[in-house]
């Protein structure tokens, strides 16, 4: 009886192990009967290493080579860089930058102008010359600059150099805001010219029977004294549309836009109306003065001359 049921046994384990090899995997538990375990012989010949064949390793799962692993498609794919930093290359929204509040708005372009209308070294042409500081008789600038305003009937004008620039963007935007005929009719003048113009009118002013003391007295207060006058600093100017320049320039359109935006170019209107005790100069509306606009954005907000402007820089 116990060789009929070894003899089963024996089958049994034998069909289970053909079915193992033909399957190709284990079962997921050893196979066993309810008396005896089939175990294999421990005394069966095993085959020489050295005489199977190579294995390829390209047959063997995980088996290391020089080339790396093989891996999937869906593995291989780059990363973009889009899909890794999308967050920190998304563009910001632009904005339009913020306008320096010290550049006035224009009508025409005068973006070229800038740098002389506000030059860099804003206290180089804060310059006061009157009677109590008069120039020398040889002085004269060294960047004289020809005017492209001078009115035609008058010999070519001169001034410095960022006064010359500063003015030509200034009578373009008078153009531009009506002010068609507004010409320069004076400029730079040499000492020797200074005194050719005071001692012309003191002389006709003696033909009226004024003695040249009284003369000189009454001329110094409407033109400057050879030496005391800021045309020879080259950064003065007179214009208007008059046939000659009369106070009644005051009240035309042309004399009051100029007055208003004078700052904007660098310009100050220089001997105002109620400023003579100062100056010691009558109202001339058409008489500007360049001092950059940095200063002469000051002056025209705080209401000041030139004198009083020099004594608050002074005090403060």
């Amino acid at each position: 009886m116990d060789l009929r049921i070894k003899s089963v046994s024996a089958v049994l384990a034998a069909a289970t192990l053909c079915s193992v090899l033909l399957c190709g995997c284990e079962p997921e538990e050893p196979f066993t009967t309810s008396h005896t375990v089939i175990t294999a012989p421990t005394d069966a010949t095993q085959p020489d290493p050295e005489t199977l064949p190579p294995i390829s390793t390209d047959e063997v799962p995980g088996t290391q080579t020089d080339e790396p692993d093989t891996v999937t498609q869906e593995q291989t794919e780059p990363v973009t860089e889009q899909q890794t930093t999308t967050a920190q290359t998304t563009p910001e929204p632009t904005t339009a930058p913020e306008k320096d509040p010290d550049i006035p708005d224009f009508t025409v372009d005068l973006s070229s102008y800038e740098k002389y209308m506000n030059p860099e070294d804003r206290d180089a042409y804060l310059i006061l010359v009157n009677p109590s500081n008069p120039v020398g008789k040889d002085h004269k600038p060294t960047d004289l600059e020809p005017l492209v305003d001078t009115r035609p009937d008058r010999s070519k004008r001169y001034m410095r150099l960022y006064a010359a620039k500063s003015l030509e963007a200034f009578l373009k935007e008078a153009r531009a805001n009506g002010c068609k005929n507004v010409t320069v009719t004076s400029a730079y003048r040499s000492y020797d010219s200074q005194k050719e113009i005071f001692d012309g009118d003191v002389k006709k002013l003696m033909e009226k029977g004024y003695s040249e003391e009284e003369a000189i007295a009454i001329e110094r207060k409407d033109t400057a004294f050879p030496g005391e006058s800021e045309h020879q600093t080259g950064l003065a100017v007179d214009m208007h549309n008059l046939s000659s320049a009369q106070p009644a320039f005051a009240d035309t359109y042309e004399a009051k836009w100029l007055a208003e935006n004078a700052w904007k170019f660098g310009f100050i209107l220089r001997y105002l109306p109620d400023k003579e005790e100062i100056t010691t100069y009558v109202y001339e509306p058409w008489h500007f003065r360049y001092v950059g606009r940095y200063h002469a954005k000051r002056i025209y907000e705080m209401g000041m001359c030139l004198e009083e402007y020099i004594e608050y820089l002074a005090n403060n």
